[in-house]
């Protein structure tokens, strides 16, 4: 996905929930920068990341919005997430307590920004799971979220669920634009 000096076709409002220390940082990181901060810290608040990529003739720009997992900043998820265009929850396989607040995340969510593709993110797969992939693609398919496995230090599959999560915020645009053109023709 090369990256073109054009103005953007589209721009999309991406939102990164988890709890603390599932490695929400490290994914947004690897993805924008090709990069990843030894030992990060928590985030506090949120902190906004950008970049511009290629899909499918589109130049798309992305605006990466890394919330803090922390519970202090629950009564902030909904406005963080107001006009996200997608979602990526993740959770980290090495601990089964991120999976606890999976619903919570996606009220808040689903609250602000409407039902946009969410991306269930099983992040850390470089390390030895504790959750199987059966019990995270379960949580996934009840919640209707498509599921990816990553690794942000390991760079598996961060591109791939950037990637898969953009097509489906275009997959529904267009289904909107369809519609939209065929109820003016009605």
């Amino acid at each position: 996905m090369p990256v073109t000096n054009k103005s953007p076709d589209f721009v999309h409002k991406l939102v990164f929930l988890g709890d603390s220390g599932v490695g929400k940082t490290s994914l947004v990181e690897r993805y924008v920068y090709d990069s990843m901060t030894p030992d990060v810290g928590r985030t506090i608040g949120a902190i906004l990341h950008v970049k511009v990529v290629e899909i499918e003739e589109l130049t798309i720009k992305l605006i990466c919005w890394d919330l803090g997992g922390q519970e202090s900043f629950a009564a902030l998820r909904e406005q963080y997430c107001s006009n996200a265009a997608g979602a990526f929850l993740v959770v980290d396989w090495t601990r089964p307590e991120t999976l606890a607040n999976i619903d919570s995340w996606l009220k808040s969510l689903y609250a602000s920004a409407g039902e946009v593709p969410v991306i269930l993110v099983a992040n850390k797969i470089d390390l030895e799971p504790v959750v199987t992939v059966e019990q995270l693609q379960g949580l996934a398919d009840v919640r209707g979220l498509h599921m990816i496995q990553t690794s942000a230090s390991e760079n598996q599959n961060v591109d791939l669920a950037f990637t898969e999560l953009v097509r489906e915020i275009q997959n529904r645009w267009k289904a909107k634009q369809r519609m939209a053109t065929t109820n003016d023709s009605i």
